[in-house]
């Protein structure tokens, strides 16, 4: 038998060949990498020059040069990748004028990170914007790692084949088996012929109905994660729910009856982004120039009290955040004038010198308000009770609140000149020869209430229910847990109510507008084809997995086809690397592809779970059908979810739920899906400033779970609070998201430490990625 034979049966043996990697080992380095890498270029966008690093289509500053240009290069490669494959090539957005990228979105990022936002470690816990971030983050890496590596390429797929929707491993295999066809089939054509004729994919083959349950399982899950589990999720629906109320649907609609797409169109425009204010009558006289025009739509709401949408979200609970300052401020035995004069004085101040703070805080483990103490006036700190120091910190930490917020607002509403506004023009323009199309052939008064009545059905669901259910899962089968909060179930049942709708639109503008379907087809192709692996960067034969679509079984353990078109890469990256910290890399590789291998168990084991409790083929248990029209839907709703006087975010309504479900079954808390784990691993590993004066540790994420900000609490709990379990007035706490979650990760993992991987690898795979986009993605400048 020859070596080339020989290794195509097994993988290489580290211990006989110490510079070749396994399979495995290729695909935890570049998971590593891309983990990692992703969330380090996200993280560089809190300077404000980041933007200009970005490259192509933003303008950057080079030193000599009389005006900004635009590079092909970038800082951030894996962030561009991806905008220049799959973002800026959108019809409609390619159609952007030429300003809109290194000038009006260009000069919003830049501002946002002028504003010195505040960060976790200050604050002492998670917020909404760490929250969100790392979510982007890993959602943006697992289409990066299929942008860079490819899908590997196997013999076609029997998609009208057996496939059991009560098995997890079927549904795995019908979701690869799509993905295959979309990539290098031509099953992206038929789907779209398929939607044009009817509205419904699903009846193309029991491989894409199967394909569609995975796709709803896991988009259930991150709701649930998001809005249940995580500690700012009854913050994050309450502002939904203030944004869903102040939208003006029936305006919308009543503009979508004019007749002509210009006028339609015009006005539409109007109601968005007209003005009213002093300052943009004067300015439009000629008396003034760059005076403050005032607010549009977006950014105000359009009543007697000329709120603002933005705004108003964003400030109603500062008004909340003020109480707890001065709670603070006027506490008996609390923080004396001058602690609290030094607080106010360290938030006020620049950049640069909270990064030093920051810094000294974390070299001499003590927490952030010990560091801002010793570095104002000597005493300070050996003055403050134990007690005062929790105040201090809290007080650190709403402060740092109510700035965020107002430095947001002076961005998106403030700003002169307005980017914002001319941002929004110049988008809706960009799609005007769709808008009429659709508008010409199309009744968007219907789409619009179905959008009203998804989000108004997500609201609701996101509500705690009424009386508490058993919590179905592996780790409760000895004893039963009860709770109120929302089940995953629930949010695959508010899927599966509203997917209908979403067929219909996209079934009409298939149907009707034949050549917008042709560009997007088109589009689809196109950007499908950038998931191929190149021929001759294949991986080994033993790294891909088998493609017969016949067999039951699935490995998890060695179904990875390496790293793909990088794993040569990635070869001589490790092969430079100098020999006394290969063995240190080589373990970090191992453990970490153990880590992934328990998690895709792991995963299969829950969406498995989920599958025993539920029944996808069997009618949703709501009480409404699925094929409720959306205007009935929103009416009725819309009448129920009605806000107090007292609050934008209040509601009283009983989540429909409840009045018909059976007290006998169970609730979900987890399900599938290895990116819920790599999300919560980046927030766990998130610095946080140590809980005592001095002598204690720096802490994680980890160790803050459930802690959110006592003014968060106060606002978001008639978000989330069923009214049976109050004293009416919305208070209380409906479910404890911390105690869940920990519940949830009770069976997950510890991931490995890998940081030798980011040390020793982390630069050079930047350049490798950077490479790759120059030479496989056209720019034309």
């Amino acid at each position: 038998m020859t070596r080339s034979e020989s290794s195509s049966i097994c993988p290489p043996s580290a211990s006989a060949t110490p510079d070749t990697l396994t399979a495995l080992q290729l695909h935890a380095l570049f998971d590593i990498l891309t983990h990692y890498g992703t969330y380090s270029e996200v993280e560089c966008f809190k300077n404000p020059d980041a933007i200009s690093k970005y490259g192509y289509p933003f303008a950057s500053s080079i030193e000599g040069a009389s005006e900004p240009v635009i590079k092909k290069e970038s800082s951030v490669p894996l962030l561009a990748t991806l905008l220049r494959a799959i973002v800026l090539p959108v019809p409609g957005v390619r159609d952007l004028p030429t300003d809109f990228w290194p000038l009006e979105f260009q000069g919003i990022m830049t501002k946002f990170g002028e504003a010195n936002l505040s960060e976790s470690y200050d604050k002492g816990s998670l917020g909404s914007r760490k929250t969100l971030a790392t979510a982007a983050s890993v959602i943006h890496e697992a289409v990066s790692r299929g942008l860079i590596g490819g899908l590997p390429k196997g013999s076609p797929r029997d998609l009208k084949g057996h496939y059991d929707r009560s098995k997890a491993q079927d549904l795995v295999r019908a979701w690869e088996d799509v993905l295959h066809e979309l990539v290098y089939g031509s099953l992206v054509e038929t789907l779209f012929d398929r939607i044009a004729e009817k509205p419904d994919i699903e009846g193309h083959s029991l491989a894409v109905q199967t394909a569609v349950d995975y796709i709803i399982l896991h988009l259930a899950t991150f709701m649930h994660h998001v809005f249940v589990l995580s500690p700012e999720g009854s913050y994050l629906l309450q502002m939904v729910a203030s944004v869903h109320k102040m939208v003006p649907y029936s305006a919308i609609k009543q503009t979508f009856r004019i007749g002509n797409a210009a006028s339609m169109i015009n006005g539409i425009t109007k109601l968005l982004l007209a003005k009213m204010s002093i300052g943009g009558l004067t300015n439009w006289l000629g008396l003034t120039q760059n005076a403050d025009d005032g607010m549009n739509l977006l950014q105000r709401q359009s009543n007697t009290n000329r709120r603002r949408i933005i705004s108003l979200v964003l400030s109603w609970d500062m008004a909340e955040f003020r109480k707890a300052a001065e709670r603070i401020e006027k506490a008996k035995g609390g923080p004396s004038k001058v602690h609290i004069a030094v607080i106010k004085k360290y938030v006020a101040k620049s950049r640069e010198e909270h990064l030093r703070i920051r810094n000294i805080s974390i070299k001499r483990s003590e927490s952030i308000i010990a560091t801002i103490f010793n570095n104002s006036r000597r005493g300070l700190v050996e003055s403050l009770s134990k007690e005062q120091h929790e105040q201090c910190l809290e007080y650190l930490s709403t402060l740092l609140a109510i700035r965020d917020r107002d430095e947001i607002i002076k961005i998106l509403c403030k700003q002169n000149p307005d980017l914002f506004t001319q941002a929004v023009r110049d988008f809706i323009g960009s799609f005007e020869p769709m808008i009429r199309a659709v508008h010409q052939n199309i009744d968007l008064r219907d789409h619009v209430s179905a959008a009203e009545s998804f989000l108004t059905d997500l609201i609701e669901t996101s509500k705690a229910r009424d009386s508490p259910v058993a919590i179905s899962s592996t780790l409760t089968a000895e004893t039963t847990i009860e709770t109120r909060a929302p089940s995953i179930e629930d949010y695959v049942g508010l899927i599966r109510r509203h997917k209908q709708s979403a067929y219909n639109f996209f079934h009409q503008v298939a149907k009707n507008c034949p050549e917008i379907k042709g560009e997007f087809l088109e589009y689809c192709k196109k950007t499908l084809a950038q998931f191929r692996q190149q021929p001759e960067q294949q991986p080994l034969s033993w790294a891909i997995p088998s493609s017969d679509s016949s067999s039951q079984a699935i490995d998890t353990k060695l179904r990875k086809g390496a790293a793909g078109s990088l794993s040569a890469d990635i070869q001589s990256l490790f092969t430079a690397l100098p020999p006394q910290v290969k063995p240190d890399v080589l373990a970090a590789a191992d453990a970490h592809a153990a880590y992934l291998s328990s998690l895709e168990d792991l995963s299969l084991k829950r969406m498995q779970h989920i599958l025993n409790d539920m029944n996808l083929t069997t009618p949703t248990v709501s009480s409404l059908p699925e094929v409720a029209t959306a205007a009935t839907t929103t009416s009725s709703l819309r009448d129920k979810f009605s806000l107090s006087a007292s609050s934008p975010f209040g509601s009283r309504a009983p989540s429909r739920r409840n009045s018909n479900s059976n007290s006998n079954k169970k609730a979900s808390m987890c399900g599938p899906g290895m990116f819920l784990s790599r999300w919560q691993s980046l927030m766990d590993e998130t610095l946080i400033t140590p809980q005592v004066p001095t002598g204690g540790q720096v802490r994680r994420g980890k160790d803050v779970k459930g802690v959110i900000a006592q003014a968060k609490t106060t606002v978001g709990s008639s978000a989330v609070v069923a009214s049976s379990s109050t004293d009416g007035n919305g208070n209380g706490a409906a479910w404890d998201s911390a105690a869940l979650t920990r519940l949830v990760e009770r069976e997950v993992p510890e991931p490995p430490d890998v940081q030798v991987v980011v040390k020793m690898m982390g630069s050079g795979f930047g350049e490798v990625v950077e490479r790759r986009m120059l030479e496989r993605i056209e720019v034309v400048i």
